[in-house]
C-alpha cells in the first residue's frame, strides 16, 4: 500500500513538474556569515608565500642596510643643494634656506640669501622643483634647470661661482668647490660620526624585530587563519617594500620598480583586508566586502590619489569597527575592538607626528633642526606601523584584554601632558621675547628659553593630575565608580541594610568595576556572600585557605580561583581582621592590573567599617531579640502559674 502511494506521489510530481507554466526557482548563491579558514591546497601555498616574504624582510633590510654603509657617500642628497654648502628651498631654488659647512659661513652666506647668478650666466627670479611651487607663476627655463643640475645632482666638481643677494640688496660672489664635505664637516659639528648620515634616516629600522616576531606569533598561533595571516602577511610585505630593503632590491637584486610597487601595494591591501574583517573575519555589515572588491584599486594608483584612496580605506575600516563594538554584546569581543582602535590611535598620532615632521624639514632653518626632524619622522613611521601591529596583535592573543583601558587612558595621559606642556612652554617663549623686544629693544638671548622651561617645569605636576583625572573618569569609568561611590554607598547601607543586602552589594560594585568572572566573601571563615561562583567551591577552596600567607601581599597569580584576597580590616583600629573579600580573574584568565588593585585596597577600609558596624548592630538586635524573647516566656510562665 505505501509503495502505490509513493509511485502516485511521484507521478503527481512529474506531472507538475511537465506543466509549461511551472517556473523552478532561482538559487542564488548566498555569501558566507564569515571568511572561512585557509584548507589544503590553498593552506600550503599560502605558507610557501609566507616564508618567502619572511626571507625577504629578514635579508632585505639586513643587505640595504650594508649596502648603504658601503656604497659611495651621497649625503648631500639628503639635503638640497648641500653639495655647494647652501641647502636651498624645494619651492625656489633660487632662495637660500640656510649655510652648511665652514666654506659658505665664512663667505657671509646667510638664510634668506638669494643666488641671481652661476659661473656668471644670470637665472630666472623663481626656479622650482616642487609640485606646489610648479602650480605657481613663474618664468623659469631649461636653461635655468640645467645651471642648477650639477648642484641638485651632483657628478661634476669642478669649482663653481655662485652670486648671491642678500635682503639689503648687496650682491658677492661665492667661490665653492662641490661635494660632500660640506655637510659631512656640519655633522662632525654637531658630534656626529662620519658614517651616521648614510644611515640616520633607518633608525625605524629598530621596530622590525618587534615586527617579526609579531608576524611569526599571528602566523604560527593558527596557520589556517585567513585574518592573522593576512595581517601576518602585511608585516612581512611592508617591511620588504621599504627602506632599507627597498635598496636592496633596487642596486642588489635588481628589481624592477613595477615589482617593488606591487609589493608594497599588495603589503597594504593585506592590512587593510585584516582591518575590514576584524576581529573574527565577518562579512557583515555587507558593505565590507564591497570595500574588500575595491581594495585591488590600489595597485593602479600613485601619488597624492593613492594616499587619499588608502586614507579612505582606513577610515572605513575604524568606522567599520565601531559599528561592530556598539553592536557587539560579547565582553570579550568588545575588549578586542578596543585593542584595535587603540593601535589605530598609536598608529595615527605617530603618523601624524611623522608627516608634520616631514613637512617643518623643508622649512626649518638650521641645519641640526632638520636633521632632528629627519630623524624623528623615520622613526614615528615606524612607530605607527609598530602600534597599529601590536593592538591587532593583543587583540588577536587575547593577551590581557581587560588592559585595554589602562593602557588607553595611561597613553592618553601621557600624549596630552606632552602637548599641554609643549604648548605651555612654546607660549611662554614666544612671550618673553615679544615682551623683551617690545620693552628693551633688543633679543632676549636664552632668558625666554629658561622661563619659560621654569614655567613648565612648576605647571607640569597641576597639568598632569587633571589630565590623569579626566582621562581616567573618561576610560576608567567603573572603576572610578567603584573607588568614589562605593565608600558613600557603604555609609548609608550600614544604618538600615543587613549584612547580606550589603554584601551583595559591594560584591556587584567590586564586580562590575574590575570585571572579574567570581567574587565573594569570608566573614569568620564562613562564606557569606558569592557572585559568579557556587558558595560550595568557595567552601572548597576556603577550607585549604591559610590567612598567614595572604598577609603581606593581596596578589596571589599562581592561584586561578581567586588570585586577589583583600583582607577585612580597618585602617584605625584594634589591626583585627573580619573575612576576606576573594577576587576571581578576568573572562580572559588574567589578573586585575595595579590600578584595579589599587581601586579594591582604597575600599577596603570604608567596607570594613560598614561590615563591623552591621555586624554589631545584628549582634545588638539579635540578643535585644532573644532578651525580648525571655523576657515574654518568663511573663507566660508567670501568668500561667498564677490561680
Amino acid at each position: 500500500m505505501r509503495f502505490a502511494e509513493s509511485i502516485g506521489a511521484a507521478s503527481e510530481m512529474a506531472v507538475e513538474s511537465a506543466r509549461p507554466d511551472t517556473v523552478a526557482p532561482v538559487s542564488w548563491p548566498r555569501l558566507p556569515e564569515r571568511i572561512p579558514d585557509l584548507k589544503q591546497p590553498w593552506l600550503n601555498m599560502f605558507q610557501l608565500l609566507w616564508f618567502a616574504a619572511l626571507l625577504l624582510a629578514v635579508v632585505g633590510p639586513i643587505g640595504g642596510t650594508l649596502h648603504r654603509w658601503k656604497a659611495i657617500s651621497e649625503n648631500s642628497a639628503l639635503m638640497l643643494g648641500s653639495r655647494i654648502g647652501l641647502v636651498l628651498s624645494h619651492d625656489d631654488l633660487t632662495q637660500v634656506r640656510f649655510p652648511v659647512g665652514s666654506a659658505a659661513k665664512a663667505a657671509g652666506v646667510r638664510p634668506g640669501d638669494d643666488i641671481v647668478a652661476i659661473d656668471g650666466t644670470p637665472i630666472a627670479k623663481v626656479v622650482p622643483i616642487s609640485e606646489r611651487g610648479m602650480a605657481q607663476p613663474h618664468d623659469a627655463t631649461e636653461a635655468d634647470y640645467a645651471l642648477f643640475a650639477n648642484i641638485v645632482e651632483g657628478g661634476d666638481e669642478t669649482e663653481m661661482q655662485i652670486t648671491l643677494r642678500s635682503a639689503d640688496g648687496a650682491q658677492r660672489d661665492f667661490r665653492v668647490r662641490p661635494g660632500e664635505q660640506h655637510i659631512e664637516e656640519a655633522a662632525r659639528g654637531l658630534g656626529l660620526p662620519g658614517g651616521f648620515l648614510r644611515v640616520f634616516d633607518l633608525l625605524h629600522v629598530l621596530t622590525y624585530p618587534f615586527l617579526l616576531l609579531a608576524a611569526w606569533i599571528l602566523q604560527r598561533r593558527k596557520p589556517e587563519d585567513l585574518l592573522s595571516s593576512l595581517l601576518s602577511l602585511a608585516i612581512l610585505l611592508t617591511i620588504a617594500a621599504e627602506q632599507p630593503s627597498a635598496t636592496f632590491l633596487r642596486f642588489v637584486l635588481q628589481v624592477p620598480h613595477l615589482l617593488h610597487q606591487t609589493i608594497y601595494d599588495l603589503g597594504n591591501i593585506c592590512l587593510l583586508l585584516g582591518i575590514l574583517l576584524f576581529p573574527f573575519g565577518a562579512l557583515r555589515p555587507r558593505v565590507v566586502v564591497a570595500l574588500c572588491a575595491l581594495l585591488p584599486v590600489l595597485l593602479f594608483l600613485e601619488g597624492n590619489i593613492y594616499r587619499l584612496v588608502f586614507m579612505l580605506f582606513m577610515a572605513a575600516g575604524v568606522a567599520t569597527l565601531l559599528a561592530r563594538m556598539h553592536r557587539t554584546a560579547t565582553t570579550d569581543a568588545r575588549q578586542q575592538i578596543k585593542w584595535a582602535l587603540f593601535g589605530f590611535t598609536g598608529y595615527t598620532m605617530f603618523l601624524a607626528v611623522s608627516l608634520l615632521s616631514d613637512m617643518a624639514k623643508l622649512g626649518v632653518g638650521s641645519f641640526g633642526t632638520q636633521l632632528t626632524l629627519e630623524v624623528l619622522g623615520g622613526f614615528t613611521l615606524g612607530l605607527a606601523f609598530l602600534s597599529l601591529q601590536m593592538g591587532l596583535l593583543v587583540a588577536l592573543l587575547r593577551f590581557r584584554l581587560y588592559d585595554a583601558e589602562v593602557v588607553i587612558s595611561r597613553s592618553a595621559t601621557v600624549a596630552l601632558v606632552t602637548i599641554t606642556i609643549g604648548g605651555i612652554f612654546a607660549a611662554t617663549s614666544e612671550a618673553v621675547k615679544e615682551i623683551t623686544l617690545n620693552l628693551l629693544g633688543r633679543d632676549a638671548g636664552s632668558a625666554p628659553v629658561i622661563f619659560a622651561a621654569a614655567v613648565a617645569t612648576v605647571l607640569v605636576e597641576p597639568a598632569r593630575d587633571r589630565i590623569s583625572g579626566w582621562s581616567e573618569r573618561k576610560f576608567q569609568r567603573k572603576l572610578v565608580e567603584l573607588r568614589n561611590d562605593l565608600p558613600e554607598v557603604v555609609r548609608d547601607l550600614r544604618v538600615t541594610a543587613p549584612l547580606p543586602e550589603l554584601l551583595e552589594e559591594v560584591l556587584r560594585r567590586i564586580q562590575a568595576g574590575v570585571r572579574t568572572t567570581s567574587v565573594a566573601v569570608l566573614i569568620d571563615g564562613k562564606v557569606c556572600s558569592t557572585r559568579g561562583i557556587a558558595p560550595e567551591e568557595v567552601a572548597a577552596w576556603a577550607a585549604t585557605f591559610n590567612p598567614t600567607d595572604s598577609s603581606r601581599a593581596i596578589c596571589h597569580a599562581a592561584d586561578r580561583t581567586f588570585p586577589i584576597r583583600i583582607p577585612l580590616q580597618c585602617a584605625l583600629g584594634d589591626g583585627e581582621c573580619l573575612g576576606w573579600i576573594l577576587v576571581g580573574p578576568r573572562p580572559d584568565c588574567s589578573i586585575p592590573s595595579r590600578d584595579e588593585q589599587a581601586a579594591l585596597s582604597g575600599i577596603v577600609d570604608p567596607v570594613s567599617r560598614a561590615v563591623k558596624i552591621v555586624c554589631r548592630r545584628d549582634k545588638r538586635e539579635l540578643e535585644h531579640a532573644l532578651a525580648m524573647a525571655r523576657h515574654e516566656r518568663e511573663r507566660a510562665i508567670k501568668f500561667a502559674s498564677c490561680p
